[in-house]
């Protein structure tokens, strides 16, 4: 078997978003330099910003990251033993869980304040993280294709998802009025998007 080994630009790369992800929990974002942050990852300064070219763009894909892990495959193995409402619950409570965590939020908090002046730029960020493949995109599709939903576009089916969700689950936080979700407000929001999402998508027998 032919292992593919990572080249030095590649290690380099994950040596300063490793460093990054160490810093901003520690320093917190805005405490953190790209000085700071090229001696945690070992590397020059003009390596970071060969890489990155501000705090920002690597705050953007520490989020993109952060988005990625919290769909992992691993995460949703064993959901087709559930019915079909309950899958999607556990899928919304996994999103709900990284959305509000507060590292999460703060990273989220100094990508919105650069890019609030940038909607050019905020768009194309958004529209990179919307493509990802995500589990919950694959399971809307896999439903689909399975007749247990009708969904006309399943990209536009997940974006009403996320944004049921977020409307509670994250801009209250990014604008301080609200505190994270307990267990128990996440179990209802999730519980209630998805009675509403199924009331609309799910196959009428």
């Amino acid at each position: 078997m032919n292992i593919k080994r990572k080249g030095r630009s590649e290690i380099k790369r994950e040596s300063i978003l490793l460093a990054a992800k160490q810093a901003f929990q520690e320093f917190g974002v805005q405490n953190t330099s790209m000085d700071k942050l090229s001696a945690m990852a070992k590397v020059s300064k003009r390596t970071v910003y060969n890489h990155f070219n501000s705090k920002e763009a690597i705050v953007m894909e520490l989020l993109s990251e952060l988005w990625r892990s919290a769909m992992a495959e691993d995460d949703i193995s064993g959901l087709s033993l559930l019915p079909l409402e309950q899958q999607l619950i556990a899928l919304l409570e996994s999103e709900i869980k990284v959305v509000t965590a507060p590292h999460y939020i703060e990273l989220a908090k100094v990508a919105l304040g650069h890019y609030f002046y940038k909607p050019d730029e905020l768009k194309e960020q958004e529209a990179k993280m919307s493509k990802q493949d995500t589990a919950l995109f694959r399971w809307l599709e896999a439903q689909n294709e399975q007749g247990k939903l009708s969904i006309d576009d399943v990209v536009l089916a997940g974006t009403q998802l996320h944004s049921l969700v977020k409307g509670s689950a994250f801009w209250p936080q990014i604008m301080g009025v609200k505190a994270s979700l307990t267990d128990s407000e996440s179990h209802e929001l999730a519980l209630q998007t998805t009675q509403l999402f199924l009331s609309h998508y799910k196959t009428k027998k």
